[in-house]
């Protein structure tokens, strides 16, 4: 009888032992109408997150704002790749919450634009203007008021003109209500890109702020230490290969922003690389200082906070977590 028991313990430990890991989806804010999820892409696709350790089957694309947060809160991983200033609210708020990695280093995801007959040159030029946003304190107009900054313009010398939504925005300014934008620069390129529109500023000299970073739950933080190491790593190894193997990653990348055309494609990610928009994931303290700048102008936040207590660089590789 002892012996019997002793096989089905063997038996039992050898049946937990050979089970394979739970398979996971993983949460990333506009996955497919988004460039800044790219790396995860290319890792899913290059069969990274295996090679280190985990198990990710499939990416969720998550809406923008709060809700992304609160959804990547609640999916298994308690882990999401979301915008950065809703993370930065949420943590400011109490939220269990925190940063653990920089996913994209700009606002060159987005593109400010005004009519190609538009008198409008400079960024200067914008005094006086009407600039079209979707809703008040959004990325949009978040990007709108760090680029009049920049081009040495004061809160109020532009009008932010809320319009309900990008498409509102976009008729507004192909009517002349407003003079400026900022649109996704997928869709920016799905509605005719430079055919319709002019840019009015390079991707490469829009504002430095993240418009997506990695995000984990306390909770996440101490059960699942080692699958939040794998996510990073396989994620950084996907930003190296968009940088070192270009072309092979927009073939990939081409399937995932479909019906977008493969050569627009093309010419977003290698305008990306060019802007080196995304980050291999090192905490950059000044840029999200830039980001609490901004929600502070759109008064999404009223007074400073502590950024250092909402990081937590520990899951990036040693050579990022500096």
């Amino acid at each position: 009888m002892t012996m019997l028991r002793h096989a089905a313990l063997i038996a039992a430990l050898c049946s937990v032992a050979l089970a394979p890991a739970k398979a996971e989806d993983l949460l990333v804010t506009q996955y497919k109408a988004d460039p800044s999820g790219a790396s995860y892409a290319i890792a899913l696709a290059k069969g990274f997150f295996k090679k280190h350790g985990i198990d990710i089957t499939g990416i969720i694309s998550g809406a923008g704002g709060g809700n992304s947060v609160r959804s990547a809160m609640a999916t298994d991983l308690g882990f999401g790749d979301v915008t950065a200033a809703p993370v930065i609210a949420a943590a400011a708020q109490g939220q269990d919450i925190k940063i653990v990695g920089m996913t994209s280093r700009s606002l060159a995801d987005l593109v400010l634009i005004v009519m190609p007959d538009s008198p409008i040159k400079t960024v200067a030029d914008l005094k006086g203007k009407k600039f079209g946003i979707s809703n008040p304190k959004s990325l949009g107009e978040m990007m709108g008021v760090l680029v009049m900054e920049k081009g040495g313009l004061k809160q109020g010398d532009v009008e932010m003109t809320a319009l309900g939504s990008l498409s509102g925005a976009l008729t507004a300014l192909e009517n002349n209500v407003v003079q400026a934008t900022a649109m996704p620069l997928i869709l920016f390129r799905m509605r005719g890109g430079e055919k319709k529109y002019r840019v009015l500023v390079d991707p490469k000299d829009l504002p430095l702020i993240p418009s997506q970073l990695g995000m984990a739950t306390t909770e996440a933080i101490k059960k699942s230490p080692q699958k939040l190491r794998a996510i990073q790593a396989a994620r950084v190894e996907g930003t190296r290969f968009i940088y070192e193997h270009t072309d092979e990653a927009i073939q990939i990348l081409s399937k995932v922003y479909e019906p977008l055309p493969p050569d627009q494609v093309g010419i977003m990610v290698k305008d990306l690389v060019a802007a080196k928009f995304w980050s291999e994931g090192r905490i950059e303290m000044p840029l999200l200082e830039n980001t609490v700048r901004a929600m502070k102008y759109v008064g999404m936040l009223e007074k400073d906070v502590d950024l250092k207590q909402m990081v937590d660089s520990s899951f990036l590789p040693p050579d990022l977590q500096k």
